[in-house]
């Protein structure tokens, strides 16, 4: 499950929320990817499904300028019949703050992932960041740049969902 994380140009970064992959169990058949392609295009507002039934992993889009709902996934993947067992995808934004947690918000569309690292994904507390990614995140942050990060959806009860960082980029303006 790997998403590439070459340097793109602003006018290349209005999708900001791209490179969505999904986890799937249970996918076996051409006619599973047909069921899972339908419900994710109905209910969960995602395009150009692929879906790779060896490896249990489907790639999709979203259309320009809309969020990803991780519940309407979530739901979208159930009802046809499978188990998600991860997302992952990349978010173009902005570097933000909810309360002392450090956050990516998509510029066009609005939604909002808080931000960890591996080191920190079980802690509740507000130190959910190595230090020397945290500096990374805040200098972006005070620069107002526009940065990419991917990483692994976590949701969090009465939160916003959360983003595992596994790749951090300031964006060439």
């Amino acid at each position: 499950m790997l998403v590439g994380s070459g340097v793109i140009g602003l006018e290349e970064a209005s999708a900001e929320i791209e490179g969505i992959q999904l986890q799937v169990d249970g996918l076996s058949c051409p006619f599973c990817a047909l069921g899972l392609d339908k419900r994710l295009k109905q209910r969960a507002g995602l395009d150009e499904i692929h879906v790779h039934l060896k490896q249990g992993v489907t790639e999709a889009t979203l259309p320009r300028g809309h969020g990803i709902d991780v519940g309407k996934v979530r739901q979208a993947v159930q009802e046809a019949g499978f188990t998600l067992r991860g997302i992952k995808l990349t978010v173009i934004g902005m570097i933000s703050r909810d309360g002392d947690r450090m956050a990516v918000t998509s510029r066009h569309d609005g939604t909002t992932f808080l931000l960890f690292d591996a080191e920190h994904q079980d802690t509740e507390a507000s130190a959910t960041l190595s230090q020397g990614l945290r500096r990374q995140l805040e200098h972006a942050e005070q620069a107002k740049r526009l940065v990419k990060i991917s990483g692994l959806v976590h949701e969090h009860a009465g939160l916003p969902a959360g983003l595992m960082i596994e790749s951090f980029e300031e964006l060439a303006e």
